[in-house]
């Protein structure tokens, strides 16, 4: 039988190679910056708040304190970086809790750029984390439990 010399059959190695730059393709697409936290205010019954630096913890469940944090976590995008197992030590440990106590979604913010999410540190690219409120509602929790 004649075979056309201008088709050559695909070698295991071609289709190996193939697979692997489709798959790094489609992992590099994970370091487009997007929206990180997308939970729906509505959603969210309570944040419960964890200082890691000093131990002190919060939980806020009125609903304008909700929905003024989750607004400003919904509308940040945020770039991917670097893998974050192995890091130690953070500012705040957020936890999104929906009405019947079944945890959400939870997440670390570690300055008002950055945060802690999935194994990955992200950095703000659009807008900022409202970390000097969650500063405020630490302090305010901690001159009342110091009192």
């Amino acid at each position: 039988m004649w075979e056309n010399p201008l088709k050559k059959p695909h070698t295991k190695r071609q289709r190996l190679a193939i697979a692997c730059l489709v798959l790094g393709l489609l992992y590099a697409t994970t370091y487009i910056p997007q929206r990180v936290i997308t939970t729906s205010p509505s959603d969210v019954s309570r944040i419960h708040v964890f200082d890691g630096q000093s131990g002190y913890e919060v939980s806020l469940s009125e609903r304008r304190d909700i929905d003024s944090i989750m607004r400003n976590l919904n509308d940040i995008t945020f770039q991917k970086g670097k893998p974050s197992f192995g890091y130690m030590g953070y500012s705040y440990r957020v936890t999104l809790y929906d009405e019947d106590g079944d945890e959400l979604d939870e997440f670390i913010i570690n300055s008002e750029t950055t945060l802690r999410y999935h194994g990955f540190f992200h950095t703000a690219k659009s807008g900022n984390i409202d970390y000097d409120t969650l500063d405020k509602w630490m302090a305010q929790f901690k001159t009342h439990y110091d009192e």
